[in-house]
């Protein structure tokens, strides 16, 4: 009898290890398996996306500096590649307002415009005040874009002048970020109609925009809201949808290295460029690029994150220090380029110094005191803001 229960014993001992075995196989084949690769901002972290910011903005800087220096003495422009800054800006935002709109958990159209304007309206409103302080008071030191109270009032919403039909704003790098209310506006109004959180309506919009630009002869406002240049926001959605499963390949990195700086370096020697197909000359680079950087751009980097936090500013601020150091020190000092070069680090050190304390002193404040504010509208559930 005790040689039987023995025996039942080991028999249900032998299973179990058996069956111990197999699931150890399994888990053993389920660690070992290639995992998909997924985004930094899809797992939380959107570092890379700071460092990108960092890089458009300082693309643009070395681009408005050389060309201001081009312009006042007559140089040829060595760095126009560098306005691809805004390129990468709005391929960026695309793949941001995707992301926005998929880990939002309950979306509302007018609490997301609110958000947006909380992020930018402040710094842009006081930066347009102060331009404008400076063009009454010092006149020579900037290039006036010829003042008025209608374009100031639409600046102040995003909008190009109704009343005079200019679509360059009171500060005159504003017109981007009329292209990026416009492309918010077209997000809410997409998700609101359609239900939609890939965004991918709202690509579908943008492109009809572009078409109806190419069939109709319209208005300079027409022509400005149906420009190519905003299927660069497409790009972006695009790669925020799709783009874990391109990166995912093991061809893709090696590609990437050797192609993208290969790309940009042709552009920036070969000088191509033209504002109708833009889209597709910086554009298509500029999504590779982020395509890329994305993923790979996953390191701790402090130093180029800061960068990426003060970036509004940098972009905002960036052309008047520009403008003042060329028009005052470098005109000045036209024959000693020792002395011009100094000033030129003087006045990137100084767009760095102000950037960093408006972020810190008002833009950061200002846009934390606007959404505490809209906090005690919609409680917090879940929304990316």
């Amino acid at each position: 009898m005790a040689d039987r229960s023995e025996k039942v014993t080991l028999m249900i001992l032998e299973k179990r290890l058996a069956t111990a075995g197999i699931a150890y196989a399994a888990f053993r084949r389920v660690a070992s398996a290639p995992r998909a690769v997924v985004s930094p901002a899809q797992a939380g972290t959107v570092d890379s996306i700071q460092y990108l910011r960092a890089i458009a903005a300082w693309l643009v800087v070395f681009h408005h500096l050389s060309a201001s220096l081009s312009s006042q003495f007559g140089w040829k422009n060595g760095f126009a590649i560098g306005a691809i800054g805004v390129d990468i800006f709005f391929v960026i935002s695309g793949y941001i307002m995707a992301m926005i709109a998929a880990r939002t958990a309950q979306f509302s159209p007018l609490e997301f415009m609110l958000r947006r304007l909380a992020r930018i309206a402040p710094l842009y409103w006081l930066m347009t005040f102060a331009f404008c302080l400076v063009c009454l008071l010092y006149p020579s030191v900037v290039n006036n874009p010829g003042m008025s109270w209608s374009r100031l009032l639409f600046s102040l919403f995003f909008l190009p002048d109704f009343v005079t039909g200019t679509t360059l704003p009171t500060l005159i790098l504003g017109w981007t970020l009329n292209y990026e209310f416009f492309f918010y506006g077209i997000v809410a109004l997409s998700i609101w109609l359609s239900g939609d959180r890939t965004l991918l309506v709202a690509a579908l919009i943008l492109c009809a925009c572009v078409t109806l630009g190419i069939l109709i002869d319209g208005s300079k406002i027409f022509e400005f809201y149906t420009q190519p240049i905003i299927l660069e926001f497409v790009l972006g959605i695009l790669i925020w949808n799709y783009g874990a499963s391109i990166y995912s390949k093991s061809w893709f990195k090696p590609l990437w290295l050797f192609a993208v700086p290969l790309a940009f370096a042709a552009l920036a020697w070969s000088g191509v460029y033209s504002d109708q197909i833009r889209y597709m000359i910086w554009g298509i680079p500029s999504a590779l690029f982020v395509l890329g950087a994305v993923p790979l751009l996953s390191m701790r980097l402090p130093w180029l994150a800061r960068l990426g936090d003060w970036s509004f500013s940098t972009y905002l601020l960036h052309i008047y220090v520009i403008q003042f150091f060329v028009k005052v020190i470098a005109a000045g000092a036209m024959d000693n380029y020792a002395l011009m070069a100094v000033g030129a680090v003087l006045a990137l050190g100084v767009i760095l110094l102000i950037s960093a304390l408006q972020f810190s002193c008002f833009e950061r404040p200002a846009t934390r005191a606007f959404n505490r504010w809209l906090g005690t509208l919609w409680p917090k559930d879940g929304r990316v803001s």
